[in-house]
């Protein structure tokens, strides 16, 4: 009997060996799927591994154009000892199509080839900022006259040829639209440069202008964050008020800003406007200086991973009350990206090497702002 048994086991034993190695046989051998490269993170990844820390520190910079409408040695320099990472165009560096189409194009030569490209920027809203009003016909009007229409297919139209003639000239990054809302009847900085005077119509005006200008191949930023257009006072000239709190601002304010990252703004355009009830420890603090702005409701709570830029930062709405290198640093230290037209950018390149040197800016600081850069510098690449 106890032979049996064993034998019976043995047979159960090496049939159960058999069927199990059936089984692995039939096993469908596992497919490896292939890795997705993203070329944005692979571009933004091999030019920030082949920068000196110089070259990074010279991304944040966008200055003026010391050679107005030529190439001229101040310029240069810029771009070989300071590494500036881009330029503005104003009216007068502006002459004719073709001599702005020679001037960018000997900008983008300075650069090169393994470099990522200049950003090659401009104010040009329509109405009565745009800086080459005089190169085209029709004119494009005032944001207030497209938003009084009430038609967003307006809004799209005006963008989408602004930056269509943008691109034709080289220009690959305009601080437009604006989203500031014309809620104080006495504001001139802003008045019939917003869409309109309340947050609905405002804010959907400036989603359709966002596409517009993305679509027509220039980057879109939308400005002044968190709100110009219940100030009294010109940032241009002394440092601007806003005199509500935040919830006033979530049910205002708010609206057009996030209309227009939704649709893709590449840039949010920080200004020079204290906002004394939101910071009363700090009540003449600048947004353009405040972590709170732009860690906490831009980045943290809106979620947003696009460029933060200053607004011109040679403007007296800061440079009344600090100075230059207390301008620069304050900004970048707050969480900004870019550093628009400091008053000297040479030495604003310099006060941030210094920083980096002896420690207030760290390596994951400031790539963190170079990999965005990047990211928007490969869209204005391709």
């Amino acid at each position: 009997m106890k032979k049996k048994l064993l034998l019976w086991s043995a047979t159960l034993c090496i049939a159960t060996v058999c069927l199990t190695m059936t089984m692995r046989v039939q096993e469908p051998i596992a497919t490896i799927e292939p890795i997705e490269i993203d070329p944005i993170e692979t571009f933004v990844e091999e030019q920030l591994a082949r920068m000196s820390v110089d070259e990074k520190i010279g991304q944040l910079i966008i200055a003026k154009i010391p050679g107005k409408q030529t190439v001229n040695a101040a310029t240069r320099a810029l771009i070989n000892d300071y590494h500036i990472g881009g330029f503005i165009l104003f009216a007068e560096n502006i002459s004719s199509i073709e001599q702005v189409k020679r001037l960018t194009a000997d900008l983008q030569a300075l650069i090169e080839a393994v470099h990522p490209p200049l950003f090659i920027s401009i104010d040009d809203e329509g109405g009565r900022v745009a800086r080459t009003r005089n190169l085209f016909r029709p004119r494009i009007g005032t944001a207030y006259s497209i938003g009084q229409t009430r038609d967003t297919q307006n809004a799209y139209n005006a963008a989408h040829t602004i930056g269509t003639r943008l691109h034709g000239l080289g220009v690959n990054l305009n601080f437009a639209p604006v989203a500031d809302i014309w809620s104080n009847p006495a504001n001139t900085v802003i008045g019939d440069r917003a869409y309109g005077r309340e947050p609905r119509i405002t804010g959907e005006m400036v989603a359709a202008a966002v596409r517009g200008f993305r679509e027509a191949g220039v980057l879109a930023v939308v400005k002044h964050f968190p709100g110009h257009g219940d100030t009294k006072q010109d940032s241009h000239d002394e440092r601007a008020i806003h005199q509500h709190d935040k919830t006033r601002f979530d049910t205002l304010e708010a609206y057009p800003f996030q209309r227009g990252i939704a649709a893709g703004a590449d840039g949010v355009m920080m200004g020079h406007i204290s906002t004394p009830k939101v910071h009363p420890e700090e009540p003449t603090l600048p947004a353009v200086f405040s972590p709170y702005w732009i860690q906490e409701v831009l980045r943290n709570d809106w979620g947003y991973e696009g460029l933060v830029i200053t607004d011109a930062l040679d403007m007296g709405g800061v440079t009344r009350y600090y100075s230059g290198n207390e301008i620069v640093l304050k900004a970048f230290l707050a969480g900004v990206d870019i550093l628009l037209m400091p008053a000297n950018a040479g030495n604003a390149v310099q006060a941030l090497r210094d920083a980096y040197h002896d420690g207030r800016i760290t390596d994951e600081r400031l790539d963190a702002s170079v990999r965005r850069i990047l990211r928007a510098k490969y869209r204005v690449s391709e």
